[in-house]
């Protein structure tokens, strides 16, 4: 009778070997992550580990094209279910309280569309915009102070990630600022540079606060100010 145990299987190996097998590209549902690695309470929690490990795992909030229940595996990183071992520590974690600074530095709007936190998008007013925060520069060395930290809505992180696209060189980025038109337009570049965050009058923000209405309430918001314009004229 042999003597030799079975090798018992950490919760996170047994999500990786999951995920292996979808493949990447693939979508799947929690559903099936549950179903596919029976005995794991919290499969979810240990799938998101391994974003730590490289494994790139998108949901509706970074893809608005899956549904809430589903997921996409883009890329696989380290194998830990075929034993081997991160090339690197853990990336450090962005805490919670220094993602709501972020967030209100950035006055809880995409920096790179300007959207806010809850509005429709305009070309598809089913969808609403989710922020998220994440690393301007992922380093190494890994930088989680406020002055690396980003704001961006579902569709430009997703986007940017997506499209791969490279960096703009400082000089390309220097002579498109120096080449606009207008003083005013070049000042208020500098203030946005200052602030780090697009700028946003007040039409703008009565707005966002509208779409955030329910559509009954919107409509009824918008005929009783018309009913004002009307009046006014």
């Amino acid at each position: 009778m042999s003597d030799e145990r079975p090798v018992r299987r950490s919760s996170k190996v047994k999500v990786a070997e999951f995920l292996a097998a979808v493949g990447e590209g693939n979508v799947f549902t929690k559903l099936q992550l549950f179903e596919g690695v029976p005995g794991v309470a919290q499969a979810d929690r240990r799938m998101r580990d391994l974003r730590d490990l490289g494994w790139q795992i998108d949901n509706y909030k970074s893809d608005p094209r899956l549904h809430p229940d589903e997921y996409r595996l883009t890329a696989i990183g380290t194998r830990i279910d075929l034993g081997e071992q991160p090339k690197e520590a853990p990336r450090p974690r962005i805490t919670a309280a220094r993602r709501r600074e972020a967030l209100e530095r950035a006055g809880f709007v995409c920096q790179s569309c300007g959207i806010g936190a809850g509005e429709a998008y305009a070309d598809e007013d089913s969808h609403r915009a989710v922020l998220s925060v994440h690393l301007a520069d992922p380093g190494p060395p890994v930088n989680t102070e406020l002055s690396n930290l980003r704001v961006e809505c579902q569709r430009c992180n997703a986007g940017t990630r997506g499209a791969g696209r490279a960096a703009p060189a400082p000089e390309e980025v220097l002579m498109r600022a120096s080449s606009l038109s207008t003083r005013e337009d070049k000042r208020r570049l500098y203030r946005l540079m200052q602030s780090g965050r697009l700028e946003r009058d007040e039409v703008e923000l009565i707005f966002a606060e509208w779409q955030r209405l329910s559509r009954e309430d919107r409509v009824d918001v918008m005929l009783r100010f018309a009913g004002a314009l009307i009046e006014e004229d």
